[in-house]
């Protein structure tokens, strides 16, 4: 985004968080420093941008841009106004789908919660997605590689896809792996697989067209679950630090409560 101001997105309501950038001598918790405000309904995209003189921080960046307002309910999120995490709290979480997926051994499963204690980090995204999935999950994996393995141990990262019809097991085993070996992904039929988006607030827009290198449109939120199988806190991780996600996940594994 230009002038250093970033828009972050949220589910099919399109509530947004607009946040000037964190430098690293100045965490501040998002939700504690940032309000929430409802905007203009859009949704963000991941489309290739190749146009000359565009953003070149490296060959072939993705942006998201814009598309048309959406005609499907807001979802009802109400976030924390103050708080010790970086990531927006949220005070009306969402309870885990009970969908069956395929995951990526090829066996029927569901999103499981974690064992108490622990977290599950549950993101939807594609592989043919240019730049914002591939950052979401390098950014994931760096701050648990910061974390000692006993704290790895104990959060699960799933990835859910938006693109079955590209994402089968075996693509998607490969594309984890050069993040995480530990990372599980998960498919499903189109419909299976947006439902469940919708029931955690987040927006999936099934692609006009499937020629060519075509785009989805999805929420780029990051949710995370406790063993009460409820989202009650979420991250956009392209607007905090690695070392951010990192302290929060910390807290959350050593008891912090999340509010």
């Amino acid at each position: 985004m230009s002038n250093g101001v970033r828009v972050r997105w949220h589910d099919a309501g399109r509530v947004d968080r607009t946040m000037n950038p964190v430098t690293p001598s100045s965490v501040k918790p998002l939700a504690e420093t940032f309000p929430v405000m409802p905007k203009s309904r859009s949704r963000s995209r991941c489309a290739l941008r190749l146009a000359a003189g565009a953003c070149a921080l490296a060959a072939a960046l993705a942006a998201c841009s814009s598309r048309s307002p959406s005609t499907t309910p807001a979802a009802q999120v109400q976030y924390s106004n103050a708080s010790v995490f970086s990531g927006a709290v949220l005070t009306s979480p969402y309870s885990l789908p009970t969908a069956t997926f395929t995951d990526t051994t090829g066996a029927p499963t569901t999103l499981r919660p974690p064992a108490p204690g622990n977290l599950t980090l549950v993101f939807y995204g594609f592989i043919h997605c240019a730049d914002d999935c591939p950052t979401t999950m390098a950014d994931i994996a760096a701050a648990l590689r910061g974390m000692p393995q006993a704290q790895q141990d104990r959060v699960t990262v799933d990835f859910v896809t938006s693109d079955p019809w590209r994402d089968t097991p075996a693509v998607m085993r490969a594309w984890l792996n050069r993040f995480n070996s530990g990372f599980t992904g998960y498919t499903a039929a189109w419909d299976t697989v947006h439902s469940a988006a919708a029931a955690l607030g987040i927006d999936l827009e099934k692609p006009a067209s499937r020629v060519g290198d075509y785009q989805v449109t999805h929420g780029l939120q990051v949710l995370g679950f406790t063993s009460d199988g409820k989202a009650h806190i979420e991250w956009l991780i392209k607007d905090i630090q690695v070392l951010q996600l990192r302290h929060d996940l910390q807290l959350i594994l050593s008891g912090t409560p999340i509010r």
